[in-house]
């Protein structure tokens, strides 16, 4: 992977000049307005930012906010070559090659490990020593987990799932852990407590990028995180049991809370700014996370993430792994000839999604389209999925309207699914029953007119070759801009 662990990581991103180091900011909204000031003005061409001196901690306590979001740091955090050709789809191929030929690998349990080189137990624990932010202005407190991974584990089955769910900060060492309905966690989380017993579990805060992407793949439920994070490394992940819980702790991580949700304990939990833009969900009733050993580097960094209105500073990587995944998906549940996917930005990584097939029969455009409504990651909170032509490169948002507007006919290519798998956070929530409606727009040439349709008004491969061959110096200049 050429990293070990966070540090190791960012002195990379340092050294090819995608890292700001900024200094003396307030926790209390302050560096989450500045990501998203930055961000929304250059989305993933913005360096990650690392804050130092935060307001009221000392130096060395830092915070960092963008860590993937941009095609080098992408590349390097999951050890593929960056493509040399422009455009989305090259670095989603190379990704999803390398996903294809790994295979799943089990952590590996060591004695000692850098989290631990501060320990904080029973009255000595102390949450506040960290610089926990208030991300959004509207925020309901301080999150001190957002870009991170909750481990639990299955208490009949015995697997370990490690999914990124928000964390509040109730006081010193107590915090309020939400997670979705549906989620592997949640359903993990209730096996606990509608038996009235605390639910064990670990939240890293400081977490590397391999477990952070992994901890955001929807793997298939009974698969670790961690075997498909050491399948992505190329090597075991490195953990250390759990004093009280047992379960694996990184033992790289930079911050880690160690403890239990209780059952017979509760306290209002949010509002929080969620991944789709707004404020949704409100404030609500949520059990209670004791968290009974604190395990921290020497000067530790805090992996945030603050979503806001699209683009935000953790979008660029949620779309390629959530593509990777729907893509993944597709043909796992028998979809063939799928040539490309992409989970739009625009719709906060979750609510738009485009699906590109080489149609091979009648019905195959319905089938790609139905299939990616259902299935992970678009079937939770997903609105529209769009399928296209295989000349139509989904990322392209102008190609794909074009296609939309000239090959769907409203009256015959749209399909609408009822009682779909929905959430709280959803801003079109406005009842207790979580479910949501989906559109699937067939934007493909009808199948029985795909050798007779109208051709397409542009240049042939054929011209185009002989063009550059040609002029090349001239369309290298053009193209560049320079």
């Amino acid at each position: 992977m050429g990293y070990t662990d966070l540090r190791e990581f960012l002195a990379k991103v340092e050294e090819f000049g995608e890292l700001r180091k900024i200094e003396g900011m307030d926790w209390n909204v302050e560096m989450g307005a500045i990501t998203e000031i930055l961000y929304r003005e250059r989305a993933e061409k913005s360096p990650a930012l690392l804050f130092d001196r935060v307001k009221d901690y000392p130096a060395g306590y830092r915070c960092l906010y963008g860590m993937l979001n941009s095609p080098k740091r992408f590349a390097l955090a999951m050890g593929i070559p960056l493509p040399q050709e422009r455009g989305l789809m090259p670095l989603l191929h190379a990704y999803r090659q390398k996903m294809t030929g790994m295979k799943l690998i089990p952590p590996r349990y060591v004695k000692n490990g850098p989290v631990l080189e501060n320990v904080m137990e029973g009255d000595d624990i102390d949450l506040l020593r960290f610089p926990v932010p208030v991300h959004h202005e509207r925020d309901g407190g301080r999150y001190i987990g957002t870009a991170d991974a909750v481990i639990t584990r299955d208490p009949d089955e015995g697997w370990v799932n490690s999914g990124t769910y928000r964390v509040q900060l109730l006081d010193k060492n107590h915090c309020m852990l939400y997670i979705s309905q549906g989620k592997q966690g949640r359903i993990q989380r209730d096996k606990y407590l509608e038996k009235g017993q605390p639910c064990p579990a670990v939240i890293v805060v400081g977490v590397d990028p391999i477990l952070y992407a992994a901890s955001r793949y929807q793997v298939p439920w009974g698969t670790s995180e961690f075997d498909y994070a050491g399948g992505l490394q190329g090597g075991p992940v490195e953990v250390i049991e759990g004093k009280y819980t047992g379960l694996p702790i990184p033992a790289h991580a930079e911050i880690a809370l160690e403890g239990e949700v209780l059952p017979d304990k509760k306290d209002m939990e949010g509002p929080f700014g969620e991944w789709h833009g707004y404020y949704a969900g409100g404030k609500k009733e949520e059990n209670v996370f004791l968290v009974k050993r604190v395990m921290f580097r020497t000067n530790p960094i805090l992996t945030c993430a603050a979503s806001q209105k699209p683009p935000h500073a953790h979008l660029f990587e949620r779309c390629f792994i959530r593509s990777a995944g729907l893509w993944d998906g597709l043909e796992k549940a028998g979809c063939p000839d799928v040539k490309g996917v992409w989970v739009h930005g625009a719709g906060s990584g979750r609510t738009f999604n485009v699906v590109s097939i080489k149609q091979r029969y009648f019905g195959h455009s319905r089938q790609a389209g139905m299939l990616a409504s259902q299935i992970p990651p678009s079937a939770y909170v997903g609105r529209f999925v769009i399928v296209v032509d295989d000349d139509i490169d989904p990322s392209n948002m102008d190609e794909v309207i074009w296609a939309m507007g000239s090959r769907c006919e409203p009256t015959q290519d749209i399909e609408i699914t009822r009682k779909c798998w929905g959430s709280r956070l959803d801003p079109l929530q406005f009842t207790d029953q979580y479910y949501n409606s989906k559109a699937v727009i067939d934007a493909c040439i009808p199948y029985e007119h795909i050798k007779d349709f109208a051709p397409v008004a542009e240049s042939s491969p054929q011209l185009r070759k002989a063009i550059f061959s040609k002029h090349s110096k001239l369309m290298k200049e053009l193209i560049s801009g320079d």
